[in-house]
């Protein structure tokens, strides 16, 4: 559960704060503990299972973060005024 909360959150940073196409390097991260664990262990359909998981996950993360940066830049540009 840890991991897919770590997950989340780095999208959800990486979509905030990077620009353009780097919103998506999260993305790797979840492959490569997938990679290892694939050459440790072989195929195993648990592990795909938890890799989909995560991926979805993480996909979520960088939308949220995208959301807020796109929302926090909507709202520089609509100053209020007192």
């Amino acid at each position: 559960m840890i991991a897919y909360l770590l997950f989340f959150l780095a999208g959800v940073g990486f979509g905030y704060a990077a620009p353009g196409k780097w919103k998506w390097l999260p993305l790797l991260f979840p492959l490569a503990l997938a990679i290892g664990a694939l050459v440790i262990h072989g195929v195993d359909a648990a592990i795909l299972l938890r890799l989909v998981i995560a991926l979805v996950i993480t996909v979520l993360g960088i939308l949220v973060g995208t959301m807020i940066d796109a929302r926090t830049s909507q709202q520089a540009d609509n100053a209020r005024y007192a």
